[in-house]
């Protein structure tokens, strides 16, 4: 267990998903993280947890299934796999997530038709946690671990000592006291969303050569950023890193065109170049340089996968941008641009989130419902972005990619 592990895994449990004791906590990692996924177990323990599960997936896995399984039974989902994650939503746990960054490219070339059907078919099998973890019902954080793979990616070499070292300062443990260095950025964000929510944004204006795009809030959209509230009132942390503040837009109030600026996975595959519009909230156009079938069939999964149920801004000045890397890894590259999210929108960030009890109320208050969500880096240096208030006065939110409010 190296340094950076161990005080990753801390940072993780104590202000990630704040673990507290008698708690269980869920973690999901491919088996090449395996290895961290028990640094983190044997921290939680430490820190009280009741019970530590791991849960192994693997896209190898996946694309054996893909590639030798009959059709007919893609969509086939146990039950027990479904009836667990009702109990450890009845019960509390925490979720960690460490988003593999060691099978980046394993299911390039698998038949996306078929790619679709099982991620359709395990997303409705945990429809019941993704509600929750929309709502901030439950504490959950998304992470990543430093791999060969990933370093091979990134640098060029297979140290996961250079990766630990160009990560160090981007995940605060470059400070004496990580977790208090996370606190401390977390009050940050909580500023900038305080300044945002006294403007009454009702939209915001993209624009650069590439992009003309409009967004529409509702009267009741709430910025969020940094450290969340459950319902009853503990911090977490989402994702770590982060640099983003947040919102969920009307998703019937998009309008223009936007070129996506950074190669992202979509259902587990890169795709690069894509470019959309939009027109009475719904993507009419699309187009992408690299596995444009793979999107099409991302916007087929259902009807709220082609509305835009997020809307992110981030500085040209985080330092996930200034470092000049694409990390393949959505968690990182998302806090590295302003970015919109084609799917589900977050109920958490509606002021009137308690009064809507189903996907009809979302709905009609202007948030997506969708079973998937996938973020979108629309943010670079030239990006002009405007907001108009209620009263109709125009400010400046950001002017060539960093924040000037």
């Amino acid at each position: 267990m190296s340094s950076y592990e161990e005080r990753y895994a801390e940072v993780i449990i104590r202000t990630g998903v704040n673990l507290y004791p008698g708690q269980c906590l869920n973690v999901t990692t491919g088996y090449h993280n395996y290895d961290f996924a028990t640094v983190i177990a044997e921290v939680a323990y430490k820190a009280g947890a009741r019970y530590v599960n791991i849960d192994v997936v693997s896209n190898k896995e996946r694309k054996i299934r893909i590639n030798n399984s009959e059709s007919c039974y893609l969509e086939y989902v146990p039950e027990f796999s479904v009836s667990r994650y009702h109990e450890m939503c009845a019960d509390d746990w925490a979720f960690v997530r460490i988003d593999d960054t060691e099978e980046l490219s394993v299911l390039e070339g698998v038949d996306p038709e078929k790619l679709s059907i099982i991620e359709k078919a395990m997303r409705k099998s945990k429809s019941v946690f993704y509600k929750n973890l929309l709502k901030d019902k439950i504490c959950w954080c998304v992470v990543c671990v430093p791999g060969p793979k990933w370093a091979e990616h990134l640098l060029g070499n297979e140290s996961i000592d250079d990766l630990w070292q160009l990560l160090s300062p981007i995940l605060r443990l470059d400070h004496d006291d990580a977790v208090k260095a996370w606190s401390e950025h977390g009050e940050r964000l909580l500023a900038r969303r305080r300044i945002l929510d006294e403007m009454n944004i009702k939209t915001l204006h993209f624009k650069n050569a590439d992009t003309d795009l409009k967004i529409g809030l509702t009267s009741t959209s709430r910025w969020h950023g940094g450290p969340s509230y459950t319902l009853d009132k503990r911090l977490f942390i989402a994702n770590i890193p982060t640099e983003e503040v947040f919102t969920t837009p009307d998703f019937r109030k998009t309008e223009g065109y936007v070129k996506v600026t950074r190669p992202l996975k979509v259902l587990e595959t890169m795709v690069e170049g894509a470019s959309f519009e939009f027109k009475d909230g719904k993507v009419v156009n699309f187009s992408a340089q690299k596995n444009e079938e793979v999107l099409r069939k991302y916007l087929d999964i259902d009807d709220g996968a082609s509305f835009v149920g997020e809307v992110a801004l981030v500085g040209c000045d985080s330092p996930l941008y200034t470092s000049g890397k694409v990390f393949g890894s959505i968690l990182y590259d998302e806090n590295a641009a302003s970015h919109i999210a084609l799917g589900s929108g977050y109920p958490s960030c509606l002021s009137n989130m308690n009064s809507l009890h189903g996907d009809d109320d979302l709905k009609s208050a202007g948030c997506n419902v969708s079973l998937v969500h996938t973020d979108f880096m629309i943010g670079s240096e030239s990006m002009l972005v405007t907001a108009v208030c209620e009263e109709g006065k125009e400010v400046v939110v950001m002017e060539n990619g960093l924040f000037v409010i």
